[in-house]
Formats: structure tokens, sequence, C-alpha cells
């Protein structure tokens, strides 16, 4: 069981070294940008360029976009970016397009052609990759959105395409879907304009293997599928969108990966509760009190008024007889009932009776935190074995992937 959480480890790092990363999906594409010149030689790269269109407004009020950055993405992994050159805006980027000329003298930056030689070592480079122009703050930390161009290289140069590279972004209305429950899956794709079909793929619970959720068209730059989530809370759920263009010279392939987690299951009792408010009705019964006010009048009138009529009688007969007191007093010392110790001690020994009564209730408690234990320990166990399986999810939704990158290579490749 060790060796295979060791190995369900090692796949999953595998898997994100290959070319899955979940912070591609948090890029945003706002637009294309224009490069001057529209093409030349690898060596000279790129002078300036221009922006369709202003840079957003920045995640941090506080942290605007000072700069843009001409960066150079990864084909294997679009959250990799390597930076070439950066402008200076000629004005406030949240209201004016981002455009100016390239500075790529600073440290840090590298030419176009070193930066696609850190991709291919070895060999030409022709094919098409992606190029961004991202915007940035001074701290240099943000570069979630950005205007994109797709360049074609051949040989020793280089010249910009039509072709518009997309971003695809996959989610749901929350991470942790309840078990056992079905749960949307969207897919959306950058820019909405881009055609074609998003197919969702999952592992098998049975066996193991990737396999396909679905194939949905896009409808305005969206598809949507609908899931069955896990029997088992913190089990890993991991989904594979890869979209297809329906035009292959006009947009690229792209995929993106999210995982989801079983949630605890909703327990829809509380909804029922509000019914049995309407018991306050019974506060009605306030009207029976009409017939103790009748009882208790006539009562007491009759009570007191014979009851000290008669009692006086007897108080004559004691003083008639004034030795059989000192009897009365005797006879009660013989019954016992003067006796008060007898008494007392029959009293603390039915208190005694209750006091153990409450200590078995205090004892009944504890067990109850044995078995919270119990739980806790089963919780671990099943957090240990989902951390495994969502480890093997991802490498073997890794491999699809590096097929799925090395198919659009090839598809891009002239």
């Amino acid at each position: 069981m060790a060796l295979l959480t060791a190995l369900a480890l090692l796949c999953g790092a595998l898997a994100l070294v290959l070319g899955l990363s979940t912070p591609a999906s948090a890029a945003t594409r706002h637009g294309t940008f224009t490069p001057a010149p529209a093409s030349g030689a690898l060596a000279d790269g790129l002078s300036s360029v221009t922006a369709d269109g202003p840079c957003p407004a920045p995640a941090e009020a506080g942290e605007p976009y000072v700069k843009g950055v001409l960066v150079l993405v990864d084909p294997g992994d679009p959250a990799l970016t390597a930076p070439i050159a950066e402008v200076a805006p000629g004005g406030p980027l949240g209201t004016t397009p981002l455009s100016g000329p390239l500075t790529g003298s600073g440290a840090g930056y590298a030419t176009l052609q070193d930066r696609l030689r850190e991709l291919v070592p070895s060999g030409p480079l022709d094919g098409r990759y992606e190029l961004r122009l991202s915007c940035e703050t001074a701290d240099s930390e943000a570069r979630a959105a950005y205007f994109s161009r797709m360049i074609e290289v051949t040989g020793e140069s280089w010249s910009a395409i039509d072709q518009q590279a997309t971003n695809l972004k996959v989610g749901s209305d929350s991470a942790t879907p309840p078990v056992g429950s079905t749960f949307p899956i969207r897919a959306e794709i950058e820019p909405a304009a881009a055609a074609g079909t998003v197919t969702f793929l999952t592992l098998d619970d049975a066996t193991g293997e990737i396999k396909e959720l679905g194939t949905r068209e896009l409808v305005a730059g969206k598809a949507e599928i609908t899931a069955t989530m896990h029997g088992t809370v913190n089990l890993s759920f991991p989904v594979l969108a890869q979209y297809t263009p329906a035009d292959p010279a006009a947009y690229t392939p792209s995929q993106a990966l999210e995982t989801f987690v079983a949630g605890p299951a909703t327990t829809p009792t509380p909804t029922g509760t509000p019914t049995p408010t309407g018991t306050p009705t019974p506060t009605g019964t306030p009207t029976p009190t009409d017939t103790p006010t009748d009882g208790p009048t006539d009562d007491p009138t009759d009570d007191p008024t014979d009851g000290p009529t008669d009692e006086p009688t007897p108080t004559d007969t004691p003083g008639t007889g004034a030795t059989p007191t000192p009897t009365a007093s005797g006879a009660a010392g013989a019954d016992g009932t003067t006796g008060d110790p007898s008494g007392s001690s029959g009293s603390s020994g039915a208190g005694g009776g209750d006091g153990g009564a409450t200590g078995s209730g205090s004892t009944g408690a504890s067990p109850q935190g044995g078995s919270g234990g119990a739980l806790a320990a089963t919780g671990a166990s099943s957090s240990a074995a989902s951390a495994a399986l969502g480890s093997l999810a991802l490498c073997l939704l890794g491999a699809a992937a590096v097929i799925g990158v090395r198919r659009r290579k090839a598809v891009a490749r002239p």
C-alpha cells in the first residue's frame, strides 16, 4: 500500500510537469495585439506592439497595472511563460490601449530566438507559437490578463498569422459537490467566437481507466455536461476538457483540467421543520379558565364556615379530663413517631439512591466520546486513500493531456 501511494504521488507530480496546470485556467484573454513589424528575422524579433484594448481593472485596487510584458507561451503548459521584453505605456492602462516600443534590455528578458531555443534545444524551430502581451503590476506578480497573437516560424524567420490561440476554462457550481449527486460541469472558451466541440474525460471508478463523460457542441462559447459524483466523501473527481476547433486554421486546440472533491451529503430535513411551527394554535386552551373560577368561589365559602363551627366542640373534651394528657404523650413515644433519627436515616437513604442514578447517567456519556474518536480515525484513513486515488487520476489524465498536446503541435505545424 505504501508503495502504491508513493507511485501515485509520483505519477501526480509527473502529470503536472507533463502539461497540466490549474493556474492556466486563471488567465483571462482580453483580445489580440498587433506586432510591428508583422514579420522578420528571429534574431531581430519584434520592435513594438499595440493591443486592441486597454488592460482591465486589476484584482487589487491598490496594485494597478503599470506596464505590458511580451511573453512566449510554452505549448505544453500555457501557464508557463518566458518574458521577452516589456512596453512602457503612453497613458493609463485602464483607459488607453496597451501600446508602445519594446525594451528587452532589463534583467530576466531574452530574445525571441533564445526563448524558442529553450523550448526546442536542438533541431529546427519550425511551427506555430503563441505570444502574449500581459498586463503586469509593479511587483511583476500579475499576468492573469493578456492579449494574444499567434506567430509562425519557418527556418530563421517569423511572421504573424491570423490563427487565434484559445484558452479553455472548466468549472461548476461548487468545487465540492455532495456525494452521489449529479452536478454540472461547464467549459468556456476564449475567444467566445471560437466554434467546435468540447470533450469531457475522467477516470472510471471500476477499472481506473480514462472514460469519456461526453462531447458537447460549443454554444456562445460555452458547453455543459452533467456528471455523477463519487459515493465516498473527500474522493477526487478529476475532469479533463479538450477543445477541438471546427476550423483548425482559425483557432488552436486547447485543454484544461479541473479537480472536484466529493463533499458530504446534504440533509434536506431542515426544510421540513417550519411546518411544526403551526403548533402555537393550541394556545387557545386558556378558554377552560372559566370553569375553575366557579369551583373555588363556591368551595372556600362553604368549607371554612362549617369547619370552625364543628372543631370547638372537641376542644371542650380535653379540658374535662386533664389526666389523660400524660398517657397520650407516653403512647406517642411507644409508637416511635417522635423518633427523628430513624426517620432522617430513611430520607438520607433515598437521597443516596438518587445520587447513584445521577452517576450512572454521567457514565453513559463517556462511550459517545469514544465513538467520536473512532470516526475521526476513519476520516483520516479515508483522506489518505483519497489522496492516492487523486494522484493516480492526475497521472492518467496527464498521459491523455500529453497526447493532446502532441496532436496540437502536429496540427499546428505547416
